[in-house]
């Protein structure tokens, strides 16, 4: 059985297609003594693309995403409310069981860094060749592929983050990558 030491908060940060996902079940499947939450920072943004998919009468798989429509979406919703995504997570934040010993934040952009790391999450950037990543969701069947220069998915620097995982090999080399780092960041 693993010691952990506290609750640790996990935010990661990465363009679409580098990862976030696979990490997040890796820390599931090989930490199996870590209750987890998990939190989706643009659940607004993904309830309004399932909306409009309904609204549209168009079947759309849970998994792909329509990457053109969330980036749509993600800026003009900061336009309307700034705040959209912030409010979403801390309600989100303030209703995860207070007896997990881990919280992780799947899908931070680089905007939302400062509020994220204000909550006390460790901020891990996952990075990939956009060249992998865009086979990645093409391999997924995304609906359409949003750009990884796009407004949205632009900003991140060294300063954002406390560790950086590179996810340009294998999925074993990656799930040995995110074992190290969570082991790390328990023990």
């Amino acid at each position: 059985m693993t010691d952990i030491k506290n609750q640790i908060k996990i935010g990661l940060l990465g363009t679409t297609g580098v990862g976030k996902d696979s990490f997040v079940q890796i820390l599931m499947k090989h930490f199996p003594n870590l209750s987890v939450s998990l939190i989706r920072l643009a659940e607004p943004l993904y309830q309004a693309q399932d909306a409009i998919y309904k609204i549209c009468k168009k079947p759309k798989d849970f998994h792909s995403q329509d990457g053109e429509l969330l980036n749509f979406l993600g800026l003009h919703m900061r336009k309307i409310n700034s705040e959209v995504l912030k409010e979403s997570f801390i309600y989100s934040l303030q209703n995860c069981d207070p007896n997990v010993n881990c919280i992780i934040c799947s899908d931070v952009r680089a905007i939302d860094v400062p509020f994220v790391r204000d909550a006390g999450f460790i901020i891990i950037h996952i990075d990939a060749d956009p060249k992998i990543t865009l086979e990645r969701r093409k391999m997924r069947g995304d609906v359409s592929l949003g750009k990884t220069n796009h407004e949205t998915e632009k900003g991140i620097c060294h300063s954002l983050y406390d560790h950086q995982l590179t996810n340009n090999e294998s999925l074993e080399e990656f799930q040995v990558n995110v074992k190290k780092i969570i082991s790390a960041l328990i023990l």
